[in-house]
């Protein structure tokens, strides 16, 4: 009997200490995830963001201009670094493991680092800008494929009753 207690005892103590490994582990990855974001400079980061979304919006939407202040203001509101600060650790938590994250951080900290993150914003701008113009310029093709596409399930729908 003494040697079973002994034996569940002993499981136990091998469970506990593994689960608080486990949490230290996760504490150390969540802690990386947290220095990564400072260094990444995630306010400044999203606030850029925030405004090219906005420029962008705006340039397509002229009637949305008197509203540029009150969309910027909603925006900082959810879109923030503060706001998402912990959503982004769990998401780099998730993506990298601490090593690739420590990684991250050391190449963030260099100039070349530091560029690509100032310069985001913008090239993404720039991104959505082409992909907008694409479309455009094919939208005529996207609408014969949907038509051509409502024509098939069309006939389908009639072959099923």
């Amino acid at each position: 009997m003494k040697s079973k207690t002994y034996v569940v005892f002993l499981v136990l103590a091998i469970t506990i200490s593994f689960n608080l490994n486990v949490f230290a582990a996760s504490e150390s990855h969540r802690n990386a995830a947290d220095q990564l974001l400072y260094t990444m400079d995630l306010d400044t980061l999203l606030a850029g963001t925030i405004e090219s979304m906005l420029q962008l919006e705006l340039s397509q939407n002229s009637a949305l201009q008197p509203y540029k202040n009150t969309m910027r203001q909603f925006f900082n509101k959810y879109m923030s670094g503060e706001s998402l600060r912990e959503a982004f650790i769990n998401i780099y938590v998730e993506t990298f493991t601490e090593k690739e994250i420590n990684e991250l951080n050391a190449f963030y900290s260099t100039p070349t680092g530091q560029k690509s993150l100032k310069e985001s914003p913008a090239m993404m701008t720039k991104g959505g800008r082409i992909g907008q113009q694409r479309i455009q310029e094919n939208i005529s093709e996207l609408k014969m494929m949907i038509q051509e596409e409502a024509k098939r399930i069309q006939k389908l729908q009639q072959t099923s009753e």
